[in-house]
């Protein structure tokens, strides 16, 4: 009897020890699991910050307070179409908004009619715009402008030039900037922005239009300044 209650202790013990095993087997695994959870979120947070670091670092044209070269483009649409025009050089001391793109998609055009639309309500006060789409072969990109220019009612010309226009002494566009957007005024430029492939969104449509609109602003700005003084 004695024995019989010896080997069922120790067998008791050992079921105990097992499940006390197994608990703390299961406790480490969890653990392990949300260490792996913790650490892939962190990975995931950090290629995300890295991410818009590398964006916030990406620029392309040429630097603010630099004088915009001349250079000639295709005229695609409006009033000037079918001939060869420098918009820098027409525009003239007026504040500008320029597009430099490799390619048409849907953002762009979201941008380009905001843009359409700012410029016909600003247009007394003299800002204007023009889009440059850069192909190695202009003549191609002739049907695809014109459709843009129909499909969303555009006023602002478009236009197309080759990749000269990308040069350090021209524009200077970073090779693997799909957009570049030049804001400038007397020639001058106040800022630029730039977009690798598909990076364009919505919110930067929003920051690229206030910009535009700040175009007019520091004028208007100025001008109140220059009253206020001439009037004391």
């Amino acid at each position: 009897m004695i024995e019989f209650s010896q080997l069922y202790l120790q067998r008791s013990r050992g079921t105990v020890a097992c499940v006390l095993l197994i608990a703390l087997a299961t406790m480490s695994c969890e653990q392990s699991s949300v260490l792996a959870d913790s650490k892939t979120a962190r990975a995931l947070d950090d290629k995300a910050d890295s991410a818009k670091s590398v964006k916030a670092k990406f620029t392309s044209g040429r630097s603010a307070g630099q004088l915009v070269p001349s250079f000639f483009v295709r005229a695609v649409t409006g009033p000037l179409r079918n001939k060869s025009v420098c918009y820098v050089c027409r525009n003239g001391n007026r504040p500008v908004i320029m597009f430099l793109t490799r390619r048409l998609t849907p953002k762009l055009a979201e941008l380009l009619k905001a843009t359409d639309e700012l410029v016909d309500k600003n247009r007394a006060a003299g800002l204007r715009a023009f889009g440059v789409l850069i192909d190695d072969e202009p003549a191609k990109s002739v049907s695809k402008l014109q459709t843009l220019a129909f499909d969303e009612k555009l006023s602002i010309p478009l236009t197309a030039s080759t990749k000269v226009v990308c040069a350090p002494v021209c524009q200077n566009v970073h090779e693997q900037a799909e957009l570049t957007v030049v804001l400038y005024k007397k020639r001058r430029v106040v800022k630029t922005f730039a977009f690798r492939r598909s990076e364009l969104d919505s919110k930067d449509i929003r920051r690229i239009i206030a910009e535009s609109r700040r175009l007019i602003s520091l004028d208007e700005e100025k001008e109140s300044s220059t009253n206020k003084r001439s009037t004391e």
